[in-house]
């Protein structure tokens, strides 16, 4: 904790099941810049992670949305559609909106559904 606090992130990046929901209460986190600019999010999973383990073709789709977290004005995606044709394509699975909303509820900038 003491090396991110000396870096002091613009974005934080947290796995699934990590501190996301208490992040901004937390005292330990609270001085980060990240954190009061409300700049951190979580990792999507389902049913496996998009970045990390076990690795899985989800990786795809993780490079997509951390391109879009982190520079949208480069790639300029609708994740909720690209969850969906993704879902579609890999797992076979008509993935709807609410879904797909679910899974990108703490990972996104964007509004879902306006996009």
């Amino acid at each position: 904790m003491e090396e991110i606090l000396k870096a002091d992130p613009d974005i934080v990046i947290l796995a699934d099941g990590g501190p996301f929901a208490t992040l901004g209460t937390d005292d330990l986190w609270k001085g980060l810049t990240a954190v009061n600019n409300n700049k951190y999010f979580e990792i999507p999973q389902g049913p496996f992670s998009w970045m990390s383990s076990p690795p899985s073709v989800n990786r795809i789709l993780g490079i997509k949305w951390l391109g879009n977290l982190l520079y949208p004005e480069l790639f300029d995606y609708d994740m909720i559609k690209e969850a969906k044709v993704f879902y579609k394509l890999f797992w076979h699975y008509d993935l709807t909106d609410a879904e797909a909303g679910k899974l990108l509820a703490n990972s996104t900038y964007k509004v879902l559904g306006t996009n």
